[in-house]
């Protein structure tokens, strides 16, 4: 891995007007230029025949089988959930997987508690990680992540009170459905985002961005999910301007470690006063997630 230094990156993207609903608060982000690169989401390229397996008939929970028959460029983010199979899984780091292409890719479970099958093939969630467990396995990813992400939800089940028999992250989502509906309704995504700053109860939890906003549009509903679930657990309190502009400062003039993409393009870690990747390939940024280095 090759490190290097930006002082001063300049961010592809211009922010809009912030929305916020009980403790949860999302400001917009635009792109700058538009995108010259074609791909399509995940849930596009399942729905048109990708499709994403184990990896061996005996498994193996950190890896998993991905073929793409289509003749597109497909685009997995990080956090998006896959259930199915022999348990559910997260996608580890977000990866564009060319052409007719197989690739084995990197996940963590996110049910411990399972390893049997219940489908020959993975489906998506209708939600993503929520930012605290992003967070964790983004921060743990070069020494391994699986014990930290269990350790995580199971921390936040504790915490909210929610049991399930297979320890499964998805009965988060599923007991707080109607509250994360409620969230869903009250900041819908704005035409053209392709990206948002997000806080809860006053503090930045993240920053999701994605250069194609109609491939963000695809997103936007699963990650809103995500960062609504941290939101139950805090009060209603403003992010100021100050730390807003911090975390973007931090972000621009974060460290960028070269490492081994999965699948096409040159990905970089975060590193300095932030943690989280960048995904850059065929001359522009593909994705970005941001978190804030302290928890």
């Amino acid at each position: 891995m090759t490190t290097f230094t930006t002082p001063s990156k300049s961010l592809p993207f211009e922010l809009g007007a912030p929305s916020s609903h009980r403790g949860l608060t999302v400001l917009p982000l635009f792109p700058s230029e538009k995108p010259r690169l074609d791909y399509v989401g995940l849930d596009e390229a399942l729905a048109r025949g990708l499709t994403v397996r184990e990896a061996t008939e005996s498994g193996d929970v950190n890896t998993l089988l991905l073929d793409n028959p289509l003749g597109e460029y497909v685009l997995l983010y990080e956090g998006e959930e896959l259930v199915g199979a022999k348990q559910n899984r997260i996608v580890e780091r977000t990866v564009l997987v060319g052409p007719k292409t197989i690739v084995r890719l990197p996940v963590n479970c996110v049910e411990r508690g399972r390893w049997a099958y219940r489908s020959s093939a993975f489906a998506t969630a209708p939600h993503a990680a929520y930012p605290d467990l992003r967070r964790a396995q983004a921060r743990h990813r070069a020494s391994g992540a699986q014990a930290q992400v269990w350790a995580e939800v199971a921390a936040k089940s504790q915490r909210l009170e929610v049991a399930s028999p297979t320890e499964a992250a998805q009965e988060l989502y599923v007991s707080r459905a109607p509250a994360l509906e409620d969230y869903a309704q009250a900041l819908p995504r704005l035409d053209g985002q392709s990206g948002a700053l997000v806080a809860c109860g006053g503090t930045v939890v993240c920053l999701d961005y994605v250069g194609r906003s109609d491939v963000f549009a695809g997103l936007y509903a699963k990650l809103l999910r995500g960062y609504a679930l941290e939101a139950v657990e805090v009060g209603a309190k403003p992010v100021s301007k100050a730390a807003l502009a911090r975390f973007l400062r931090a972000v621009s003039g974060a460290e960028r470690h070269l490492d081994r993409p999965v699948g096409l393009g040159s990905e970089a870690r975060l590193g300095g006063g932030v943690i989280g990747a960048e995904l850059e390939a065929f001359g522009e940024l593909v994705a970005l997630s941001a978190y804030p280095l302290a928890a």
